[in-house]
């Protein structure tokens, strides 16, 4: 009875698990083939990940940010570079792109794959039904994935809530 007791008081006092420090992740991809799928990673400004599909096809980033649900801002003295998404960073310009950071621009003609920086701007297109465009906002001012977490690419998987 002693052994008992005493091994329920032990257990008693083991710490609960603590929560994931892993950034906060809303939202869900688009069903297979069925819209283009939009992540944007808030990691680096308040940790989250938020992911959303823009149904069917879209003329561009641009377009598939808009119909997924995000609102964005452009850079005032370099049109076509995006400086807020949501209204992050909340500092705006000169910060979003002169001394704090950017958003970074990825895409992925599938799920499965890899997305990779992108060689083309967000007006570019059109996207078709499956692809992913992904958005990372980067301190570095590089296209670096952050952290170097991803193995050199980021992939979908990644990004399940």
């Amino acid at each position: 009875m002693i052994s008992f007791v005493a091994l329920a008081s032990a257990s008693a006092c083991v710490a609960p698990p603590t929560p994931s420090s892993g950034p906060r992740i809303t939202g869900q991809a688009c069903a297979v083939e069925s819209g283009v799928t939009v992540v944007v990673d808030y990691t680096a400004l308040n940790n989250s990940i938020v992911i959303a599909c823009a149904a069917g096809p879209q003329a561009s980033g641009f377009a598939a940010l808009a119909a997924a649900g995000f609102t964005y801002t452009e850079v005032p003295t370099y049109p076509g570079a995006v400086c807020t998404i949501n209204a992050l960073p909340a500092q705006g310009f000169p910060f979003c792109w002169e001394t704090g950071g950017y958003w970074g621009y990825y895409r992925s003609a599938d799920r499965a794959g890899t997305w990779d920086y992108s060689p083309v701007g967000a007006a570019e297109g059109p996207l078709l039904e499956g692809s992913v465009e992904g958005w990372v906002w980067q301190a570095d001012f590089s296209d670096n994935l952050p952290g170097g977490s991803y193995g050199g690419g980021i992939q979908l998987a990644n990004y399940t809530p």
